[in-house]
């Protein structure tokens, strides 16, 4: 089957579609409010590639991570990749290329730039996500200092295979005392939908007989835990 092109914008501060029917149906796009919602949709992602101030990262929860330090120059644009085939992740930043073995079909990428301390940026633009069937261009995703300090997408229904092509620039007044605070992540996965279920076996409740035997007192106490987990939240 040949690849569906379809092309949108994502603008820096607000985000703008134009995305054809067919398109539609084979990726979704969505924003996330915050890190904690993100958490929630993905608490453990299959891999994570970043970059951050002086280093690039893939992480991966069937091996450990590997880093390279450096990399990055102030206010130049690196091109990078993410692809991965079904059984090799590889994450390539300019010259320099990290790889890992994982097998598993991901439906889902989130995209994260986020820039928190001092007046700094994080920009990745020239985007195209391309997965079996669809290739979505995307004109740039960004954080800045002020009121776009974080930014987060979320990329739904990926069919197999996918390729996410594109340009990370990050730049700094002055080198942020936290690396993490200048960065962006890629993080791939499968969001998993709330548990809705109700148990349709329970016998109904006996009817009300005020004439019947009251019960015998239990000597015993059932305790059954509240449930702490918190449900998964979904973007519209």
């Amino acid at each position: 089957m040949g690849v569906i092109h379809s092309f949108f914008t994502i603008t820096f501060a607000t985000l703008g579609l134009s995305l054809s029917p067919i398109a539609a149906t084979a990726l979704n796009l969505s924003t996330v409010s915050s890190e904690n919602e993100l958490q929630d949709l993905l608490l453990q992602p299959a891999f994570v590639a970043e970059g951050r101030y002086n280093s690039i990262q893939l992480d991966t929860n069937a091996q450990a991570g590997s880093q390279v330090d450096g990399v990055w120059s102030n206010g130049e644009k690196q091109p990078f990749s993410l692809s991965y085939d079904g059984s090799t992740v590889k994450y390539t930043v300019g010259k320099t290329s990290l790889e890992s073995q994982i097998s598993g079909n991901y439906n889902d990428i989130f995209i994260t730039t986020k820039t928190t301390e001092g007046c700094n940026s994080v920009v990745l633009n020239n985007l195209v996500l391309t997965d079996s069937f669809t290739s979505l261009s995307i004109s740039g995703i960004s954080a800045s200092c002020g009121s776009n300090e974080l930014s987060i997408f979320h990329f739904s229904d990926i069919k197999e295979t996918f390729t996410l092509m594109g340009n990370a620039l990050l730049s700094w007044m002055n080198p942020p005392q936290n690396p993490a605070n200048l960065a962006y992540q890629i993080r791939v996965g499968n969001v998993e939908a709330p548990d809705t279920s109700t148990d349709t076996n329970q016998e109904p409740a006996d009817p009300d007989d005020s004439t019947s035997t009251p019960p015998e007192t239990s000597t015993g106490i059932d305790w059954f835990p509240s449930k702490e987990d918190g449900s998964y939240c979904t973007s519209p």
